[in-house]
């Protein structure tokens, strides 16, 4: 097997830029239950909310998030939110996370979730680079606000 040695390459290091702010307002939490293949199941729908940012401000207009606790006490999520923009563009935002109590790097505790996150939007859209970057967001325990951060 070839290994490459990636101590030559001039790679950057990537960044972090805050580029958005999410608010959700979530409707009454539905419990699928305890699952056969182990674990339980709860789906939150979402029902309005904010996305606030220098390059994109719309209402949420539907969405859900759908998570498992699994038998080792770790909970992830799938989030699926629609987005009308203040220009009346249709974006969809979607993303995969995991809560828990995380170490950061800077030696502080973060307990809450941390995602990744896409966008889908039309290809003729003022808002179609969404689509060609990569997104990172948390939001805390118990807020019902995601900061998401673009990676540069």
């Amino acid at each position: 097997m070839m290994m490459m040695d990636f101590s030559t390459q001039d790679m950057p290091s990537p960044d972090l830029e805050e580029a958005f702010r999410v608010t959700l307002v979530f409707g009454a939490t539905a419990d699928v239950g305890r699952l056969a293949t182990g674990g339980a199941r709860t789906v939150r729908p979402v029902t309005g909310g904010r996305i606030d940012g220098a390059r994109l401000r719309g209402m949420i207009v539907s969405g859900s998030e759908t998570s498992l606790t699994r038998l080792d006490g770790v909970t992830t999520a799938e989030l699926s939110y629609l987005i009308q923009t203040e220009d009346g563009a249709i974006v969809r935002m979607t993303g995969m996370g995991v809560t828990s109590d995380c170490r950061r790097a800077d030696d502080q505790s973060f307990d809450g979730m941390r995602m990744t996150i896409m966008f889908e939007v039309d290809e003729q859209s003022s808002h179609a680079w969404l689509a060609t970057r990569a997104f990172i967001a948390e939001r805390p325990r118990d807020s019902d606000t995601s900061i998401i951060m673009q990676i540069v």
